[in-house]
């Protein structure tokens, strides 16, 4: 990496727009899938963004409220990790963070991961009930949870959660594979 690339990286990093990055991406990404993405400029309610599609058959209007989240992916480092997985990004959330969106049907969480300069269509997108399960899922850490999301290395279309901080098995981990690309779940 050449001095000037150098600081752009350390510039973004300290700029804190990352979710901002994020729901741009995830913005392309409804958008090529049929939605019309709005953008909500106050963050109430957890609502990033409200998606608007009508119905092909019955010609009914559906809306979908989206929360998006966004997680820088890394090459892993440790030997152990680098047996299992590629790349992995993670973040904290508290398991109590979108207990109010619970009993919402149209309400989704849509996770962006992606390196710097590179988003490879690494969208995950979850009904909020399966996201808050996932996050219990998640370590322990300070009264919150770890959340890592990680690639296999063995089968790159595979995505896990892990539940623990060592283990020696993707049997250990929480596959989310089913959720990237997902957008038929909003269907």
């Amino acid at each position: 990496m050449d001095q000037q690339e150098d600081l752009l990286v350390r510039d973004r990093s300290k700029a804190g727009h990352y979710e901002i990055l994020g729901e741009t991406y995830a913005k392309f990404e409804f958008f090529e899938n049929g939605w019309n993405p709005y953008t909500r400029f106050l963050g109430v309610e957890k609502v990033d963004m409200i998606l608007r599609k009508r119905h092909a058959q019955s010609r009914q209007i559906l809306y979908r409220e989206v929360q998006v989240k966004f997680g820088k992916l890394y090459d892993v480092k440790s030997e152990w990790e680098r047996e299992l997985f590629d790349v992995t990004s993670w973040r904290f959330f508290k398991e109590d963070e979108f207990d109010g969106q619970l009993g919402q049907k149209e309400f989704f969480i849509a996770y962006v991961l992606s390196r710097d300069k590179d988003y490879r269509d690494d969208i995950f997108i979850f009904p909020v009930r399966d996201f808050v399960d996932s996050i219990r899922c998640g370590i322990p850490a300070k009264g919150q949870r770890k959340i890592y999301i990680s690639r296999s290395k063995s089968e790159p279309t595979r995505w896990f959660l892990r539940r623990l901080n060592r283990f020696k098995a993707l049997s250990d981990c929480l596959e989310v594979t089913k959720y990237r690309r997902c957008f038929e779940a909003l269907a």
